[in-house]
């Protein structure tokens, strides 16, 4: 199919995946209920003890967790064993606190012990981020606070050197809960499948999943709702695949990890970060690292604070496609010190908003990366916000300087609410060796719709350290020789 016939489907196509997308959202949280427990299954009611079960067991047995609560579980599998929820399983990290007496003007519940390490970094205003115990009312967490003056309402005191909790809020015939638990599954094996669970209130450090198969090989979540955990809520490793899942609402990341061959498909990613982990340390929607092979298909993400879709530190041929990616607080699409990419037939929407400036926080961001092509990708930018940018800042990692090359971008349609934003920009000094990789490097645009406001008077098209250019000055330095401005 020629260029032109693929980007008029493409148009036709976007809105109604879209609009799929969202419909996907506003059905009931859990993914689906096809993969209900196989005949042959082991049964696991909620009061008996999962890693029991799993040590008693050879490898590749299959379990079923049986309907209801299955509080504190840490399970570590054998190589190929399977595990699967009826329709209303939970595991659920965190243990239940039924007995608070009245001290002064708070709530105290004695007999508290944790002893996690905190890790990770914080956003200014959320010190706390990164203590995994997170205290949970009726399904609703509370935030820590440092001081036992600071407890207000919505605020817990954990005095964890005398195992003390305080809260403001009257705790009594409500349902308190403390996310206790490191990990629902983690370990080593190979070839372990989990699907159609609820994953909830774990208490996962940062980096690290209530779901960890960082270091296992060809793990397998599917059809499950993971929420409400501390740090990420999957992390992966080779070979992973998560798939057909809702993953929301957790402290740090929705999905983490590193490692080859790792595919994330069909997923709902939303609303991750509650904790208020720094945006730029690693924070938001989905994330790997260190990677060669990573597939994001299929997916809606959205609402996450930080990146929508982030591969970081030497990935190497990752497929961004068919994704549905809006109203992320940073980009939606970040490509970063990383090499050979496709990033096509993509929806992107609202991006960036929760950005500190310059030119980071767009729909689409390539940093100090090289050999991506661009293409096929619908985007509607917010006023102050950029389509697409390409940024280098002579990064250097391991001794190593990456530099943005080798790039193509073409035939995308860009709505601005705004004004008109897109190109690549370097923050090099004249004279080092990066200086003019941007528009030296083999970076390319053209073919690319551009649809502004008419009457609009400002223009911030960047190319190098040429900022603030209008259309015909971006064509001048030879960008969009076959592209289009159109005035709506």
């Amino acid at each position: 199919m020629s260029c032109v016939r693929r980007h008029i489907v493409a148009r036709l196509i976007f809105p109604l995946l879209l609009s799929a997308s969202l419909l996907l959202t506003a059905q009931p949280s859990r993914a689906g209920d096809h993969s209900r427990c196989p005949a042959d299954a082991i049964g696991i009611a909620p009061e008996q003890s999962l890693q029991a079960a799993v040590d008693a067991a050879s490898a590749g047995a299959s379990f079923c967790l049986e309907n209801g609560t299955h509080r504190m579980q840490a399970v570590r599998p054998k190589n190929g064993q399977r595990f699967y929820g009826d329709a209303h399983a939970v595991l659920n990290g965190s243990r239940l606190i039924t007995r608070f007496i009245r001290d002064g003007a708070y709530w105290r519940a004695d007999g508290q012990e944790a002893r996690s390490r905190r890790q990770g970094h914080c956003m200014k205003s959320f010190a706390t981020c990164n203590f995994p115990e997170t205290l949970f009312i009726d399904d609703q967490p509370l935030t820590r606070v440092l001081q036992k003056d600071e407890i207000a309402p919505g605020r817990f005191f954990f005095d964890q050197p005398a195992a003390k909790i305080y809260v403001a809020d009257d705790p009594n015939g409500r349902r308190v809960e403390l996310a206790t638990a490191a990990f629902a599954f983690a370990g080593n094996a190979s070839d372990v499948r989990i699907s159609n669970v609820v994953i909830e209130k774990f208490a996962s450090p940062a980096q690290r999943g209530a779901v960890d198969a960082q270091n296992g090989k060809r793990w397998i979540v599917e059809d499950c709702e993971v929420r409400w955990n501390s740090g990420a809520g999957i992390s992966v490793g080779e070979g992973s695949v998560v798939q057909d899942c809702d993953i929301h609402h957790n402290g740090q990341i929705g999905v983490t990890g590193a490692g080859n061959r790792i595919r994330i498909e069909r997923n709902r990613i939303s609303a991750n970060n509650t904790r208020g982990f720094s945006m730029g340390w690693e924070a938001g929607g989905a994330k790997i690292s260190l990677a060669d092979g990573v597939t994001f298909r299929g997916n809606h993400v959205r609402d996450n604070r930080g990146p929508g879709l982030w591969c970081d530190g030497d990935c190497r041929n990752v497929v961004y496609e068919d994704n549905a990616v809006e109203r992320n607080d940073e980009a939606g699409i970040y490509h970063e010190i990383s090499f050979n990419a496709v990033i096509r037939n993509n929806v992107l929407r609202h991006n960036g908003a929760g950005s500190d400036g310059w030119f980071w926080g767009n729909d689409i961001i390539i940093a100090a990366s090289e050999g991506v092509e661009v293409y096929d990708n619908s985007v509607t930018v917010s006023d102050g916000r950029c389509a697409i940018m390409l940024i280098d800042q002579a990064r250097r990692d391991n001794g190593r300087l990456y530099q943005t090359r080798n790039n193509s971008v073409h035939d995308n349609d860009f709505l601005f609410e705004g004004a008109p934003c897109a190109g690549g920009v370097s923050d090099v000094k004249a004279g080092e060796e990066n200086a003019a990789i941007i528009t030296e490097g083999n970076n390319r645009f053209d073919r690319n719709t551009y649809r502004v406001a008419r009457g609009e008077a400002s223009y911030r098209f960047v190319w190098g350290h040429d900022e603030g250019l209008d259309w015909n000055a971006l064509r001048l330095r030879g960008l969009e020789p076959n592209g289009r401005l159109v005035l709506h």
